[in-house]
């Protein structure tokens, strides 16, 4: 199509079409000039014909390009409007359009083939799914995973493993879960996570599954060998002077050939050290006692009791107990609350426990501080993803002790029976929380229980 020459074409077509209506009218106010007058009305009739045509042609052209354009078909609409030494406008125009929009998809295709590598790339299992579970998305680590590469529609997980279904399908936006299944012969530890979204009014659900048991077995190790280290240092300390301190009591009641000696012929030096001895072994024995207890308690905590708790109330609550304490040290408190009343599913008298256990750590933290100061805020959120934050101005902690708090018995202090930040984290996790401790030599500690 000749677009170049479509004004022209169209004046022309006009300019002929008026000639003839004015010799048709000319003609027909003749007395003879009949078949003039017949001539030139056809001519007329035909030249009107010949500029419908004519617009019509070019209005095909419009719509094929419109077409193109929905049809996505750049290439062929661009070889369409090509014509040697045209310099029509419009063409020019035409020809851009398109080749921006041969740009735009061809960045397009390079971004998604671009993605589609790194998707399929990574480890993580992704499959998403809509509403009626039909299979929008799948890479190959998940179908290597699932096994459901013919399949498409999410059911078919259950036949595989249906409690890996019901978590995959119970599973809300952002909310993460563990749990341990067998798919054919191999036990697997997965984290499954789940993020919601809506593409062209479509919910979608979109699930990430890694098998995390190598790095499971790889941490339970560490903890292991963290725990028999404090274990060691525990149990040493205790045998250590009961095994030294038997030893020499033994020495003092025998004499220099192995008989037993009499009482009676013990000095009063030695018999106070005798007595003595055996108050310190009966003080470590007990100091046993103590951790064996601990170490029960630590292995034995309760499934939590779930009820409607105001976290508000609690914290008042626990301040008042610890409210002696707090103006005997001449401890600044300072209490924040972005709303009256903040509640959420917890067990209360858990929760109770860790918060009074990280108030006591914080007056411990700011005893010799010159001005003692310890912050509590708790921020809710309608995501009911609340957080309760304590902040002290003590000595903090050094970076090598930040990476082993959470070890059981591990303590800094010399009165701390060490569990108290790993019973914290064990009760955070029951009810799928976290608490997360920050902390610089120096600038004090900042812990986080978030819900």
């Amino acid at each position: 199509m000749d677009y170049s020459n479509f004004r022209f074409g169209l004046i022309a077509r006009t300019f002929l079409l008026a000639v003839f209506i004015l010799a048709s009218v000319y003609s027909s106010l003749q007395s003879e000039w009949y078949v003039t007058s017949i001539v030139s009305s056809l001519l007329s009739i035909a030249s009107l014909i010949e500029i419908i045509r004519y617009a019509e042609k070019y209005k095909r052209g419009l719509s094929e390009f419109l077409l193109s354009i929905k049809s996505r078909d750049f290439i062929s609409s661009i070889s369409s409007l090509t014509e040697k030494n045209s310099k029509c406008l419009l063409k020019d125009a035409y020809n851009t359009i398109m080749s921006e929009f041969q740009n735009i998809r061809t960045d397009k295709e390079i971004q998604y083939h671009y993605l589609r590598t790194i998707v399929e790339h990574i480890r993580i299992a992704l499959v998403s799914f809509d509403e009626k579970g039909d299979i929008q998305f799948i890479n190959k680590p998940a179908i290597e995973l699932l096994n459901i590469e013919h399949k498409r529609n999410i059911g078919y997980i259950k036949n595989q493993n249906n409690n890996l279904y019901n978590l995959i399908v119970k599973l809300k936006s952002g909310e993460s879960e563990l749990i341990k299944i067998k798919l054919g012969e191999d036990l697997m530890h997965l984290s499954v996570y789940a993020t919601e979204l809506k593409i062209q009014n479509k919910n979608i659900k979109l699930i990430s599954l890694q098998n995390i048991k190598q790095e499971l077995e790889y941490q339970e190790l560490e903890s292991w060998q963290k725990l028999i280290r404090v274990l060691t240092h525990e149990i040493m300390n205790s045998v250590t002077p009961i095994s030294s301190l038997s030893n020499a009591i033994n020495d003092t009641l025998e004499e220099t050939k192995g008989q037993k000696s009499e009482l009676q012929k013990i000095s009063d030096e030695d018999f106070e050290d005798i007595i003595s001895s055996l108050k310190t072994i009966e003080s470590r024995s007990r100091g046993l006692l103590k951790f064996v207890s601990s170490y029960k308690q630590l292995t034995r905590l309760p499934k939590p009791d779930f009820k409607e708790v105001d976290l508000v109330e609690l914290l008042n609550h626990c301040h008042t107990l610890l409210k002696q304490k707090i103006s005997e040290r001449k401890i600044n408190f300072l209490f924040k609350n972005t709303s009256e009343s903040i509640t959420t599913q917890a067990d209360y008298d858990q929760i109770e426990q860790v918060v009074i256990n990280l108030l006591i750590n914080a007056i411990d933290a700011v005893k010799e501080q010159d001005k003692p100061l310890i912050k509590v805020e708790i921020i809710g959120s309608d995501l009911n993803k609340h957080k309760i934050i304590f902040k002290d101005n003590g000595r903090g902690i050094d970076s090598d002790e930040l990476d082993k708090i959470f070890i059981p018995f591990y303590t800094t202090k010399k009165e701390g029976s060490g569990i108290g930040l790993s019973l914290s984290r064990q009760i955070m996790r029951l009810h799928k929380g976290s608490i997360q401790v920050k902390s610089e030599l120096g600038k004090g500690a900042e812990v986080i229980l978030e819900f």
